[in-house]
């Protein structure tokens, strides 16, 4: 009987080390990816797309001439940072955002612990927190001991550009198992504000939807998730599964695409009540979403959770702030452990753990000039 016994843990090891050993070759080994300019930057640091030398000149621009100027510069850039791979068409907002948040604006950079504005910029976070009376039974009562307290920093975000908001990947690699620190992403891209992003390799790209940063088309695969996808004009656009075709977000100028989900409000503003989504996204977690509001203004909402004073947001919680916030669209990327926020490289939400790796970010920056 010992033997049989023995024998029985010796196969159960073996088969825990083999299961381990396929883990860890195919999502943790770094496999051959795709380096990656750093966003939109040059080695030199800023590029120049405006043909302008001074900011005032740039923050005049207001007719659609200008724009298509601009995005003709923009266009050639892109190309030029893309290695080969295949870009969107870019058209701008005909709207100059530098006069139409003027008053979000500041000639010179003013910075505080919880905001920063510039001639291009203007981010100002705020805390909230409520008690909610509501116990998160799921897990078999495992998530009961983090109460019903819920805590979160939100990021209200106005940009002059639309190139102050990019995306990049850890290590600047597109692939499986490339992480990095948000903070030394944040650092790298000299980013004012930065979050994390939604973890764009789940499942090793097989079927996981359509990838497009900084106007890149990375992947193009079908997804039964829905797609957020930002535009070149600011525009934002949540499709449902099998509504994305790559022709169309070429044409129509997708400029970042995220894959991760749910969408958190309908067609009108309005809190969801049934998400798309599994089951484990469906309890409470430390989140972060996107939402936004016109072209140019945006938010970035990070919950805390996994601690006695705040257990995380349940997904119409989530979409009922955003409601209230009075946001478009809104759509939930990566959470848990991945959940991060950073301000001018000062960690600004209450993590449960210390920084964790991840896979992608998102930053908001000085744009192009």
């Amino acid at each position: 009987m010992k033997k049989m016994m023995l024998i029985l843990v010796l196969d159960i090891l073996i088969a825990a080390l083999i299961l381990g050993g396929i883990y860890g070759i195919n999502y943790l080994l770094p496999q051959k990816g795709i380096q990656n300019q750093t966003a939109l930057q040059t080695t030199r640091g800023k590029a120049s797309v405006s043909g302008n030398e001074n900011k005032d000149q740039v923050q005049q621009q207001s007719s659609s001439e200008d724009q298509t100027d601009r995005a003709k510069k923009l266009q050639s850039l892109v190309d030029s940072h893309s290695g080969g791979m295949q870009t969107t068409k870019i058209s701008l907002d005909t709207q100059d955002w530098h006069r139409k948040f003027a008053d979000k604006f500041t000639d010179q950079i003013v910075s505080t612990d919880t905001s920063y504005t510039s001639p291009d910029l203007s981010v100002s976070l705020t805390y909230g927190s409520y008690k909610t009376k509501r116990l998160d039974r799921s897990e078999n009562g495992n998530h009961k001991k983090y109460g019903t307290d819920v805590s979160y920093v939100l990021a209200d975000v106005y940009v002059g550009d639309i190139t102050c908001l990019q995306t990049c990947f850890a290590q600047n690699t597109y692939g499986v198992g490339y992480s990095e620190k948000l903070t030394d992403m944040s650092d790298r891209m000299k980013a004012v504000l930065a979050v994390n992003g939604d973890s764009y390799s789940n499942s090793r790209h097989k079927d996981n939807g359509t990838i497009i940063r900084n106007g890149v088309i990375y992947r193009a695969q079908p997804s039964d998730m829905e797609t957020c996808v930002l535009n070149w004009d600011g525009t934002m656009k949540i499709y449902d599964p099998g509504e994305t075709d790559l022709q169309q977000l070429i044409d129509s100028g997708a400029y970042q695409s995220w894959i991760f989900g749910p969408s958190l409000l309908d067609d009108n503003g309005k809190a969801r009540t049934e998400f798309r989504t599994w089951p484990y996204i469906m309890e409470s977690h430390p989140r972060t979403a996107i939402g936004y509001y016109e072209p140019g203004h945006y938010c970035l909402l990070v919950a805390d959770g996994r601690q006695s004073s705040t257990r995380g947001m349940f997904p119409d919680e989530m979409a009922a702030l955003f409601e209230q916030l009075g946001c478009k669209a809104a759509y939930n990327l990566d959470g848990g452990h991945c959940s991060f926020m950073t301000l001018q490289s000062q960690v600004k939400n209450h993590p449960y753990k210390p920084e964790h790796e991840i896979q992608d970010g998102i930053f908001i920056m000085e744009g192009l000039q």
